[in-house]
């Protein structure tokens, strides 16, 4: 009888483990929004952040009451619920938690039981503010000054609008560094990563994350990404580049590189990219004949648009496209998520600096020439 009862201890102690870890492994969804048009939401799973790819999951059914619930066995990621094809909230899901949304209706809609989201709303949150703050801000003056301010004005204006994007980066990586750990909430920051001051920091960061989720898709993601930084940061060698210009001749880069040459990420629908086109002119003018060289690819989608802003700006240098904008794929592989970027490299195809612009890049081109 004793050994009996033990065996039925042990089978229960066995079970309750099983359970325990199986409901570690899990989380849940479940909430009451209430005035909507359809009696179901979407739940998708964020499967490529820079490309805004996803996939649906589930659809979670919604009772008379405006109520739902359901329970997943599926690893830690970004996720989204989709109500009524209007509104879309994102969810930084860790496995244990449990995501309770509640709401009047989709406008309203109020999220608890993820620190991650709360982490996540935290960030765009901030980065909403900065970018009002330091970016928007400057455009908005633009706006007023195309009224009465000269040409000089408006180019020390894009100037500082470019200066001030630095800047909102550079706050966004310390929030971060300040708030964040490593949350599943920072897979998202990742799209507004770069290597020109931070690269340590990302690189100690996405150690950090893989000894915390070893396995999961969102471990991958960010090493990949910390591998685009590392390729297009200062003293990395940049591969030949082969795109077709407008007339469909293939242009390659190592065909065309000089002493020193400035790849520039442009698009006819950037203001600053446009307003920089004359400072490439006179820099191209000077210092063409003694070993300077453009490279522009455009980003634009729209044939079109890109021919004439070539022709308006009289961009005479090397232009190629592929019109996929940001879905361009030399875009993708060089990790571009915002533009004017650029990467000046030497005669081997070093990059010896990026993304400096107006007064910073003539500088560097007077210097070395000079």
């Amino acid at each position: 009888m004793r050994n009996l009862l033990s065996l039925v201890t042990l089978v229960t102690i066995i079970l309750l483990n099983g359970c325990t870890k199986k409901n570690n492994d899990t989380f849940s969804i479940s909430g009451k929004v209430l005035n909507l048009k359809e009696n179901y939401v979407v739940l998708s799973i964020i499967d490529d952040i820079q490309n805004n790819y996803s996939t649906v999951i589930d659809t979670l059914k919604i009772n008379k009451n405006g109520e739902f619930n359901s329970v997943y066995f599926l690893e830690p990621a970004i996720y989204s619920l989709n109500f009524d094809d209007k509104k879309t909230v994102l969810l930084a899901i860790d496995k244990g938690q449990h995501i309770v949304l509640k709401g009047k209706n989709i406008e309203n809609i109020t999220i608890k039981g993820s620190p991650d989201t709360d982490l996540l709303n935290a960030y765009e949150t901030f980065r909403n503010e900065s970018l009002n703050r330091l970016v928007k801000s400057v455009r908005n003056q633009i706006k007023e000054a195309q009224k009465t301010a000269s040409e000089n004005e408006i180019t020390e204006l894009r100037e500082l609008e470019v200066e001030n994007y630095k800047k909102h980066i550079n706050e966004l990586t310390n929030f971060i560094k300040d708030k964040m750990g490593t949350s599943i909430a920072i897979y998202p920051t990742s799209i507004r990563w770069n290597a020109e001051e931070n690269l340590l920091f990302y690189k100690e960061l996405t150690t950090s994350f893989e000894e915390k989720y070893p396995t999961i898709e969102i471990t991958k993601k960010l090493k990949q990404r910390f591998q685009l930084l590392e390729k297009t940061s200062i003293g990395s060698i940049i591969s030949n580049i082969k795109m077709t210009d407008a007339t469909g001749t293939i242009i390659e880069l190592d065909s065309v590189r000089k002493k020193y040459t400035l790849i520039d990420f442009w698009a006819s629908w950037c203001p600053p990219c446009r307003t920089e086109s004359k400072l490439l002119n006179e820099l191209y003018d000077n210092y063409n004949s003694k070993g300077f060289e453009i490279y522009g690819i455009s980003l634009d989608s729209k044939s079109e648009s890109w021919l004439k802003a070539i022709e308006k700006d009289q961009r005479i240098w090397p232009n190629v496209s592929s019109v996929e904008g940001f879905k361009t794929p030399i875009s993708i592989e060089f990790g571009i998520t915002a533009l004017p970027t650029n990467f000046l490299i030497d005669e081997t195809g070093k990059i010896i600096a990026s993304n400096i612009h107006g007064k910073q890049l003539k500088t560097k081109i007077e210097t070395l020439f000079n």
